[in-house]
This record gives structure tokens, sequence and C-alpha cells, in this order.
């Protein structure tokens, strides 16, 4: 007879607020999670076979793909280290996460799983073991993963980052609405990431000036989030977006999406994430505002929307 453990681990999103770029040349940045956009693993014991359930593949273990091989390898290691190596599951993953919009998705994923298969041994998970299980499946997916999405889809807060430096968590006072829209466009990380290396090869002081001055933006925001500043926080918003058009990384869809939102009202307004498609964020006064320009992001394009309360 099957017993009747249950494991079940669930993580949010996040996405960057600003920094986006900057952050690869020691410049700061700061990201938020999105509580509203989750990933649930729940881990049932089965007669036979070690199956993965998913929107989007339901098969054997040793079948999943190699786009997600990172996920694979870190099931290997949790099986191992947990002496689960032969016991037989079905491990069911269901998600609202978007993925490849930046936010986030697959160090969700690790999380959610690793969670979810310590709560089916009932054994005590600490941070740091949550962090290496977490960093292991996203160093395989992403080569050497900044640690940004690890830390924010497993806390409640937002996190200040600067390279090689210790992510600190820190508490938001800010009152307000966040209006978060997906272009339908996959972003393109490693294109944006080259466009701006290539603008610092052929201007490298306009670029490195343009980069300063968004590490300068990421610590008024800081400044704003906890002392309570929308109207100023907005304005900063918008002003990344402009400097990160400049650089080159944003979309017209990004633009459009960004103009509709301050046309309807929106504080403010900028991509979050690597660019070149993927997804924006306006900051709104309030609930009903946040509402109205949800609509306004539909009428524009957007392929989906979502509104979560600061």
């Amino acid at each position: 007879m099957i017993s009747q453990m249950l494991g079940v681990g669930i993580a949010h999103a996040k996405i960057i607020l600003v920094g986006e770029h900057a952050v690869v040349y020691n410049q700061p940045a700061i990201a938020i999670p999105l509580t509203n956009l989750t990933v649930t693993t729940t881990i049932r014991p089965a007669f036979s076979g070690q199956t993965i359930e998913s929107s989007t593949f339901h098969g054997d273990l040793d079948e999943l793909g190699a786009n997600v091989e990172g996920l694979r390898q870190l099931i290997l290691k949790l099986l191992q280290s947990l002496n689960l190596v032969n016991a037989p599951f079905t491990l069911e993953i269901e998600t609202n996460i978007p993925q490849e919009r930046g936010f986030g998705a697959s160090a969700a994923f690790a999380t959610s799983i690793t969670k979810a298969f310590f709560d089916y041994v009932k054994a005590p998970l600490s941070p740091e073991q949550l962090k290496h299980f977490t960093d292991l499946a996203e160093g395989i997916s992403h080569g050497s993963a900044s640690g940004l999405d690890a830390a924010t889809v497993g806390s409640d807060d937002p996190i200040w980052f600067v390279k090689n430096e210790t992510l600190t968590a820190f508490k938001m006072t800010l009152t307000g609405t966040l209006v978060v829209a997906d272009t339908g466009i996959h972003g393109q990380t490693m294109h944006a990431v080259n466009i701006v290396k290539s603008n610092l090869d052929d201007d490298y002081d306009l670029t490195w000036q343009k980069i300063v001055h968004l590490g300068q933006i990421a610590e008024k925001v800081r400044t704003d989030l906890t002392h309570n500043h929308p109207e100023h926080v907005g304005l900063l918003f918008t002003a990344a977006h402009h400097e990160l058009q400049s650089l080159g990384v944003s979309h017209p869809k990004l633009d459009n999406l960004v103009n509709a939102a301050l046309h309807a009202g929106a504080l403010g307004a900028k991509l979050t994430g690597a660019g070149i498609g993927g997804a924006m964020f306006a900051l709104a006064k309030n609930n009903d505002d946040a509402i109205t320009i949800a609509n306004a992001l539909t009428k524009a394009g957007a392929q989906n929307t979502w509104i979560q309360p600061l």
C-alpha cells in the first residue's frame, strides 16, 4: 500500500524594478517578489516510476528535455541527498509564471521543487541549503547565474543587489499598485547584453555615462521605496526606461506599452528584465488607477497583465 506522504513547495516570481544591464557593470539593481505569480510543486508516492507532470511535459524523469536540464539535474541531486534515488513518485508542477519574460521562472521552479522534496521527507530546509540547490539548477540553466533571481523568488521583501557583493533584503513602505504586462515576445538576454557591450566598444564614454546614471537612479529608487515617495519614484522608473531605450535594449512593443501606461495615468513605467521583448511594468497610485492602466495596456496589445498592490 502506498503511504499518504505528500510534499508541497511554493515559490513566486520576481521582476527587476531598476538596474537592468547596469548591474552587469557593478551598478546596483533592485528586484521585488511578484507574489501573485506562483509555482507549486506537489510530490506524491507512486507504485512505480518517477513521473513528472506539468502543462508542457508528462513523462518519466529521464525523458525530460534538454531545455530543462537544470531542473532534471536538480531533482537527481535532491534524490541522492535525501536517499530517494530508487523511490517511486509523481511530481506535479502547476504555475502561472510565463517563461522567458524576466520573471525568474527557472529559479522559482527550482525553489519550489527543492521545498517540495524536503517537505516530502519532512526534513528541515535551511536557507543555505535552499540557496545551494536553487543555485545548482540556475548554474546549469544560465551558466554563471547572479543569484538575484534565486534570492528574490524566496523573499517577501525587495532585494538590493550589487555584483560580487552580498544580496540584502530591505523593507519597502511604498504605497501604490504595480501593473505588470507581458509583450508576448520572449526576452533576448544575450542579444541585449551584447548590444550594451557593443555600445561600450563604439562609444565608451557616453555609454558608461548611461550605465552610471542607471546606477544613480537605483540608489534614488531605494530611498523612495523606503520613504514612500510614489510620485518621485514613478519619474525615476520612466527616466530609467528612457536610458535603457537609448542603450538600444528596448523594443517598439515595450515602448508602446510604456507610453500607453503613462497616457492612462501611471506615475511611471519601464521595461523590466533584459528587454528586446519580455515585460514592462507601470506604477499606479491605487488599485482603481491600476485597473484603468491594465485595460489600456491590453488595448495597446499586451498579451497579459497582472496587478499587484505594494
